[in-house]
């Protein structure tokens, strides 16, 4: 049987300081009016064409999904970038290779931005079709799941791809 051998310090500071620019970055990106327009303005584009395809003839104006029934605003607190700049934070700060951290940021990108666009198109059809239930899903429901979400993607990044024994 092998001894463990003690992970150092030394080991830990460029995972540290990859987890401080990367929050540095998410706070000049969500301060920043541009860069959240287009995320937001991206993801009602993303929406309003799976809308479409569903048979909803909705249009997008500026950030706005709107049909003539109904319409979604996607804000900053709904693009997801919150939940993902943490999940990416702790990919970044786990003790693993590089590569396998450009994995994690790849699935946790990926996985929370198709999410956030399923929970956008679902949001649109419960304000279309139970608009007395809308606050609930947006507000409980959904918050709580991209969350549940984002944690079980780390797991299974964590599990499979990080090899957090052989870091370097």
């Amino acid at each position: 049987m092998s001894a463990k051998r003690p992970i150092m310090l030394k080991q830990w500071i460029p995972s540290l300081l990859g987890a401080g620019a990367m929050l540095a970055g998410l706070i000049i990106m969500a301060g920043n009016e541009t860069v959240m327009n287009g995320i937001q303005r991206t993801l009602a584009l993303f929406s309003s064409g799976i809308l479409n395809l569903f048979g909803q003839d909705t249009v997008v104006i500026g950030t706005t999904v709107q049909s003539s029934t109904f319409g979604i605003t996607v804000v900053t607190a709904c693009t997801g970038i919150f939940i993902t700049g943490l999940f990416l934070i702790a990919v970044i700060a786990f003790p693993a290779r590089w590569i396998s951290k450009l994995i994690g940021v790849g699935i946790g990108i990926g996985g929370i931005f198709l999410v956030n666009i399923v929970r956008l198109v679902s949001l649109y059809f419960i304000g279309v079709h139970w608009p007395g239930f809308l606050d609930q899903a947006h507000q409980l429901i959904w918050q709580s799941l991209l969350i549940v979400i984002a944690v079980t993607l780390w797991l299974l990044w964590a599990g499979r791809w990080a090899y957090a024994h052989t870091t370097r």
